[in-house]
């Protein structure tokens, strides 16, 4: 896991985050996603290609321990708590007609 200063800690705004999925549907698979100020995150397979959505938001609710949530344009809605300080990450992602859960790893990129 990739050390993380104080700053970093306080706004993930425009910094990549990997998200490695270690159960549930998702399993042995990583995504980035990249949060923005204007509401918007972009996401995709690790160092794949990335697909953008709007109605995105990451927030800090703790030393460094955040909750991210974005709808796709596919309908999903994932929801994620992280501690950067632990690496653990839970993550909920749902379509209005199947919801699952998904634990793994956060690793912050750049």
């Amino acid at each position: 896991m990739a050390s993380t200063s104080a700053a970093d800690m306080q706004n993930l705004e425009g910094k990549t985050l990997r998200f490695h999925f270690t159960d549930g549907p998702m399993k042995a698979k990583a995504y980035d996603h990249t949060f923005h100020h204007d509401g918007t995150v972009e996401w995709g397979p690790e160092g794949g290609d990335s697909t953008k959505n709007g109605n995105a938001a990451i927030a800090r609710i703790g030393d460094g321990v955040f909750v991210a949530s974005y709808l796709s344009d596919h309908g999903y809605t994932l929801t994620t708590t992280f501690n950067l300080g632990t690496g653990e990450l839970v993550s909920f992602a749902s379509n209005g007609k199947e919801w699952s859960r998904h634990d793994g790893t956060v690793e912050l990129i750049d």
